[in-house]
């Protein structure tokens, strides 16, 4: 690079961004299913413990992307298709029910309103 700054290793961006989702995968599991023997006051220190990991693997993931402009730009350029495509899927699964909804109203209504003005 240019400016003299080394290239993170590949393997470490990885690992960091693997740490990260497992610390986020594991707040969100305790979250759900809350172990009874933890109690309440040992689930908000566990809590805190991997909310306090996420922010370090989350900086040390931003930092490290950072030093290196195609890692950068693929990681936002990537991030950014993610939430799109996100946004398209949530969108459906809330639109096309209530879409199949009303087409099979319509034609249920407009199936009655031609058998009662059929002759019998």
């Amino acid at each position: 690079m240019a400016d003299g700054i080394p290239r993170p290793p590949t393997r470490a961006l990885a690992a960091t961004a693997a740490a990260l989702l497992v610390a986020t995968y594991l707040a969100s599991a305790l979250l759900e299913y809350p172990p009874p023997w933890l109690g309440a006051p040992g689930t908000l220190v566990v809590l805190a413990v991997l909310v306090t990991m996420q922010v370090v693997f989350a900086t040390l993931l931003y930092r490290r992307i950072r030093r290196s402009n195609e890692a950068y730009s693929v990681f936002f350029r990537r991030a950014t298709l993610v939430v799109l495509a996100m946004f398209v899927v949530i969108t459906a699964a809330v639109l096309v029910p209530e879409g199949v909804t009303l087409v099979h109203r319509e034609l249920s209504s407009a199936a009655a309103v031609a058998l009662q003005g059929a002759p019998a």
